[in-house]
């Protein structure tokens, strides 16, 4: 008898569970397909008379003196208020390897980092911002970690042939965590494919709260390429003012 309860009070337990979870599974694809609706209308600003040349292009990063940082406020789609410390002045032209923007279930364990970095983007640029040496050379991907981590992970499966070797390759990418200056500068992070041409501008901000407590600080530095650095992983946190894909701009 007492068998015959537990076995039941098991199973009880068990749909309980599952019900969550599915319930979970549904209100992430809901929420991913109203976050995609809300930013569906890039509109373009200016088109652009020089063609983007990443292989030539390397990003550029200038530091703001104190009395030229601001605090520039955020407010989030669940109304939550946070500020933008401006750090640096900061430039990137790369071939897209990743982007990430599907953080499944981002209703659960979303933490105030995730409510203002609305995406993440992956980016190569000198000799290896090549399409072709991309495919044969490197696998990337972009991804969330149940630890939290938003990580861009790397693997060489022909390592042996790289004509280019690991240094040089960790040296000319990065993995960026992006804020949005505004709705249509979102709406165009969100056109980005894997291997588009694209030129983001913005600045490297440190995020807080509205009562002063710190969220993230953003990397400062082309050169670090590990979690001793000022980002943690050394990424880079960029308010982005304006987007361009191709030779359309977006603001």
């Amino acid at each position: 008898m007492i068998d015959e309860i537990d076995k039941r009070e098991f199973r009880i337990i068990s749909y309980i569970a599952f019900v969550i979870l599915v319930l979970l599974i549904v209100n992430s694809f809901l929420g991913d397909i109203s976050f995609r609706l809300m930013y569906m209308n890039a509109k373009i600003s200016g088109v652009a008379t020089e063609t983007l040349d990443p292989k030539n292009t390397y990003p550029t990063l200038t530091h703001l003196k104190e009395k030229d940082q601001e605090f520039i406020p955020v407010r989030t789609n669940k109304r939550e208020t946070y500020a933008l410390k401006t750090m640096a002045e900061y430039s990137v032209t790369g071939v897209v390897v990743a982007t990430n923007t599907n953080f499944f279930l981002r209703d659960v364990m979303r933490t105030p980092f995730d409510e203002v970095c609305l995406m993440d983007i992956g980016l190569v640029w000198g000799e290896i911002a090549d399409k072709n040496y991309i495919k044969k050379h490197l696998r990337f991907k972009s991804t969330k970690t149940l630890g939290q981590a938003r990580q861009l992970s790397v693997s060489t499966p022909n390592y042996q042939k790289m004509p280019y070797k690991w240094n040089y390759v960790s040296s000319h990418m990065s993995h960026t965590h992006l804020i949005p200056g505004s709705v249509n500068v979102m709406s165009a992070l969100l056109k980005i494919k894997k291997n588009d041409i694209v030129k983001l501008d913005g600045y490297l901000v440190d995020i807080y709260t509205d009562k002063g407590d710190i969220v993230a600080r953003t990397s400062l530095s082309n050169s670090d390429t590990n979690s001793t650095s000022r980002g943690y992983g050394a990424c880079e946190d960029l308010y982005v003012t304006q987007v361009q894909i191709g030779n359309k701009i977006y603001r």
